[in-house]
């Protein structure tokens, strides 16, 4: 059968491309290397912002558990600060229900579903596009969406590809929890906690409290100076021993299927090309704080729409397709770009701002909102700028 598009990736990015393709009548095909439901390596935060764009994530039922805020600490101050909201501040998934449940929802709107189909390779072809699969079975279709992530076997057989010695690294555990436990550990709003450049990394440690689990990681979003000798899992070892020391967690909790995974610290140069688009992690879509789903829904539904726009002008040129990368540019492009900028910064060129941060909750909050993905940085880069400078220029003459 001849669809009208391929979607090679069914996560966040891909599945919800599918969604939005297959509700328009467009035929439609969703392809994943693995079975479902899978594990997937992530936090599982949602940016409480995101909710209003998709209400469908809460009225499915998609949605584990709400944080309120979090309790944030540095290497250089020995009190954290506590963020605390009226409003959830994040929304917690479970990676292995959400993307089932989203692929599910594609599916329910019209989309076909192969999972345990991995892509070997793709031809573009004159009027048309070639997915050959590892065991040598064949779809074709007018158009390809590349959601495949990091690694995305779509983006470098176009030679798009991910610049593969710029990317972080994350080791994530989920580990089930009595709810009794949970509400004894993370009682009333389920505050996060996060542990910014622990042990000198450039990135951080958490704690994301759900339900019925806890969710634990520590990411590396930019490379640490080579002085560093410590590898990722001994300082993921030493977090673990921190956290336990200071009550955050159950001193009896078990670490025993800690796993690692990549993460983009850059988005690509290039995210369309004749007949495909790229989009979430394929792309590079990734923001400052090392969350993706926001940018993965987001840029899954511009893929669909565009794709949607390309298929009814009968033009799925390159030069048509290139309005896709104008809307995620518009969208949230220019923060992914200051993001990859002060990735540089992440480390100890951070600690002077926040430490003058610390002390100024309004300020605080909102570097927290953006961190989280909340709010965006280009829109508020003003405001923090111009309370930076009297900030500094406070700090200068209190020491004169």
């Amino acid at each position: 059968m001849k669809y009208d598009v391929i979607v090679v990736g069914a996560g966040p990015a891909g599945a919800t491309a599918a969604k939005f393709l297959a509700e328009k009548g467009i035929r439609t095909i969703l392809l994943d290397k693995d079975k479902f439901p899978r594990v997937k390596l992530c936090g599982g935060g949602i940016p409480a912002r995101t909710l209003k764009k998709y209400e469908y994530l809460e009225d499915e039922g998609l949605i584990n558990s709400y944080t309120y805020g979090a309790n944030v600490y540095f290497p250089f101050y020995k009190d954290k600060v506590k963020i605390e909201m009226k409003e959830p501040m994040h929304a917690m998934v479970i990676r292995k229900d959400f993307d089932n449940a989203l692929a599910e929802l594609a599916k329910d709107n019209g989309s076909n579903f192969e999972d345990g189909c991995e892509v070997k390779d793709i031809k573009i072809l004159e009027d048309s596009v070639k997915i050959i699969t590892k065991n040598n079975n064949s779809f074709e279709s007018r158009m390809v969406i590349g959601a495949d992530g990091i690694w995305s076997i779509i983006a470098k057989k176009i030679g798009l590809g991910q610049n593969y010695k710029n990317f972080g690294v994350c080791l994530v555990q989920e580990i089930p929890m009595e709810k009794k436990v949970i509400n004894e550990y993370f009682p009333g709003n389920k505050l996060a906690h996060v542990h910014i450049n622990y042990s000198g990394i450039a990135g951080y440690g958490w704690v994301f409290p759900k339900n019925d689990c806890v969710n634990i990681g520590f990411g590396e979003l930019s490379k640490r100076d080579s002085e560093n000798k410590m590898n990722l899992r001994e300082i993921f070892n030493d977090y673990i021993k921190t956290i336990k020391e200071n009550k955050i967690i159950p001193k009896e909790l078990k670490f025993d299927n800690v796993k690692g995974a990549a993460v983009p610290s850059c988005h690509i140069e290039k995210s369309y090309s004749e007949k495909v688009l790229l989009c979430g992690e394929a792309a590079g879509f990734i923001n400052f704080g090392g969350g993706g789903i926001d940018y993965a829904l987001t840029s899954g539904e511009f893929a669909a729409n565009v794709a949607i726009d390309a298929l009814e002008k009968s033009d799925t040129s390159e030069r048509f397709l290139s309005k896709y990368e104008k809307r995620w540019m518009e969208d949230f492009g220019k923060d992914i770009k200051i993001f990859t900028r002060l990735q540089s910064r992440f480390g100890k060129k951070m600690e002077k701002f926040l430490t003058l941060a610390r002390d100024d909750k309004k300020v605080f909050e909102l570097m927290i909102d953006i961190f989280m993905g909340n709010k965006k940085f280009c829109e508020n880069k003003g405001k923090i700028s111009r309370r930076f400078l009297f900030l500094y220029l406070k700090d200068l003459f209190s020491r004169k």
